[in-house]
């Protein structure tokens, strides 16, 4: 059923797109003096085919890619039962839940000294979060976390008995938001054709 709209999202998506390129060819040819850059003339042209591949490695497709990684680890590791479905744990569920704990701390008290002490290596020139290193590093490392933790809870709980298995977790994960990537390339596509008729420069170019 997700897939399904997903499907409408990417067709409404492609749809907008060949609209796009069609309005900017009419609106730069009948009112010049908006200066509206047409995606039918040689410059658009030229950039249509020459920047695609670069439109689409924006962070946001590392991100969809590193959450599938995490979410598919998290699930398949049991971490996820663990906290939201089973109330009552097992042994080893329990030692892995306390483990995960202590790392968790841990986690939060190393990103305390690289963002909140003065001088802290993760801000930027101006001592502010954001923009910054850390706010830049903040999906990735979020995804890297629930990557450890997942792995071991997984290991201590024995749902992961080897590195294949692992593995295999993280393909998985990154199997679930493969619907996302396609929706992902036709809305990038999209965003940044509407960019480039209206001569607007991407804080992610």
């Amino acid at each position: 059923m997700k897939n399904k709209y997903l499907a409408w999202l990417a067709f409404f998506l492609a749809v907008c797109q060949v609209l796009t390129i069609l309005l900017s060819w009419f609106i730069s040819a009948t009112m010049p003096q908006l200066a509206f850059r047409s995606l039918l003339g040689s410059e658009g042209i030229r950039w249509f085919f020459g920047q695609f591949a670069h439109n689409l490695s924006s962070p946001v497709l590392v991100w969809l890619v590193l959450c599938g990684m995490a979410l598919g680890l998290f699930r398949i590791s049991g971490l996820q039962k663990a906290i939201f479905v089973h109330p009552k744990k097992e042994y080893r569920e329990r030692f892995a839940i306390k483990v995960v704990i202590y790392i968790l701390v841990f986690f939060l008290l190393v990103m305390g000294l690289l963002t909140l002490t003065p001088h802290a290596v993760l801000l930027n020139v101006t001592g502010d979060l954001y923009p910054s290193s850390f706010s830049q590093s903040l999906i990735p490392v979020i995804c890297f976390f629930v990557c450890c933790v997942s792995v071991v809870f997984g290991l201590i709980s024995t749902s992961f008995h080897s590195l294949t298995e692992i593995f295999n977790a993280l393909s998985a994960g990154i199997k679930s938001v493969a619907a996302l990537l396609v929706v992902y390339v036709f809305a990038a596509q999209l965003f940044y054709s509407v960019l480039f008729v209206l001569s607007i420069r991407s804080s992610f170019s």
